[in-house]
């Protein structure tokens, strides 16, 4: 990874950027899987059940003994929504693995304990891998929504928790898509973990608790943003009606979440959720804080100590911002930026060490416009290093209290104020301004 500079001087304005490049771990231009053997994927081409095109990377996430675990959502011609990278490339990219077998997905939707239909987004914490199965394809409901905790030491499956239809969607349309499970789990005792869930389409979110069991709050401030439904990337513009509530994680007592379609995170304090199943929207409304504003619509989001990290989907840029106080889009940090390799955000992780942020990107805009070229890499896992994050970003400037090293060694914003004192001339004065 290097540190991109770029000092850009024209005769009408002046162009200042900084942003850290990730380090690409893998692509896919499409997806294969690894099958028991050439039959099993030839009869599944012939019946429709796999078609090389139809995957879509969402998740990813990284288990302690280095495997990659990522997701892409059930639909004609998707095999398994659950995987793992394996060791072994084929000419677009590395195999995926079905986890935890091929067995999970007998695709005939029977609905039993070992069953897994779709799959948007999975976390690990503690050596268990929590999977928030949608039991959804192509907005058809084929089985009750459930969550699997999956001990990742044995691949055996520790919870299976099936989440009642009046739970899993909204009271008055009985819509609703469980995208995002967050995970608080204290002194990795399983039998401690809260669990939260995003029900992204009915506004909603699900609490689980093994003491406590299952209920559901919704809150105005989960729903869409009627004005940031249109999305623009790389000058395509495609519509999202159900982009709710998606980005979740946990900073200490607190809960933050965004929507999809907004440009808004809130908060809550999960202590105010312990007893969720007496919170009407009123008082789930009153409970609700705003974190802070952001400058465009974001994905999923990430934290470690009292930093968030966020996309901001139309700049194709990833960014920070301390989370102690509410903030607005100029206290954000820009980490990385870059058209091409960061189209579309779709899963954001801060690993279990907390030594790197993992990203997964696809080309979301060109899956819904239907121009995917699979001749191209459409699909990546990168990585930055905490440590970089760290030296290179003013990311952590609270938690550091400005460290010693800030304090005595020049940065590189002061040689470039310094170059801009000398060289830019003084119409470009506020341009070049606005930057810092």
């Amino acid at each position: 990874m290097r540190l991109l500079s770029c000092i850009v001087l024209i005769t009408t304005a002046a162009n200042i950027c900084f942003s850290i490049e990730p380090t690409e771990k893998f692509s896919w231009k499409i997806f294969d899987y690894l099958w028991d053997n050439s039959t099993q994927k030839q009869n599944a081409i012939k019946s429709g059940l796999y078609n090389a095109n139809a995957s879509v990377l969402y998740d990813v996430d990284e288990a302690s003994d280095g495997r990659t675990f990522v997701t892409l959502i059930k639909k004609k011609g998707v095999p398994a929504s659950l995987t793992t990278v394996s060791n072994k490339t084929g000419p677009s990219g590395p195999f995926l693995k079905p986890y935890p077998n091929w067995s999970w997905y007998n695709n005939n939707y029977t609905c039993n304990n070992h069953t897994i239909i779709s799959v948007y987004r999975i976390s690990i914490k503690c050596n268990y891998l929590f999977v928030l199965d949608s039991g959804v394809i192509e907005s058809k409901t084929v089985c009750p929504p459930k969550l699997l905790i999956f001990d990742l030491k044995t691949d055996e499956l520790t919870e299976h928790i099936t989440i009642p239809h009046d739970i899993a969607t909204h009271d008055d349309k009985s819509i609703g898509l469980l995208v995002t499970p967050i995970v608080d789990i204290q002194n990795c005792n399983l039998d401690n973990a809260t669990i939260f869930m995003a029900d992204s389409y009915g506004n909603g979110l699900i609490k689980y608790n093994k003491y406590t069991g299952l209920c559901r709050i919704e809150s105005d401030f989960m729903k869409p943003n009627n004005a940031d439904t249109t999305f623009t990337v790389q000058n395509q513009r495609f519509h999202l009606d159900n982009g709710g509530i998606l980005g979740l994680t946990t900073i200490d007592e607190v809960l933050y979440y965004a929507a999809l379609s907004g440009h808004k995170i809130f908060k809550m304090n999960m202590h105010d959720l312990r007893n969720c199943s007496k919170l009407n929207k009123a008082k789930t409304n009153n409970l609700t804080e705003l974190a802070g504003t952001l400058s465009g619509q974001t994905g999923p989001i990430a934290s470690v100590q009292s930093v968030l990290f966020f996309s901001n989907i139309p700049n194709a840029s990833i960014l920070c911002v301390d989370a102690t106080k509410q903030f607005n889009s100029s206290d954000t940090k820009l980490i990385a930026q870059d058209s091409k390799n960061l189209q579309f955000t779709s899963g954001l992780k801060v690993t279990k060490s907390e030594e790197k942020l993992l990203i997964a990107t696809n080309r979301l805009e060109s899956i819904l416009g239907k121009t995917l070229n699979a001749n191209e890499i459409n699909f990546r896992i990168s990585e930055i290093s905490m440590k970089q994050i760290r030296k290179e970003t003013n990311c952590f400037a609270s938690n550091n209290n400005q460290s010693h090293d800030n304090e005595h060694k020049p940065s590189l914003v002061i040689y470039v104020k310094y170059w801009y004192s000398i060289y830019i001339i003084n119409p470009f004065k506020d341009l070049f301004e606005s930057f810092w």
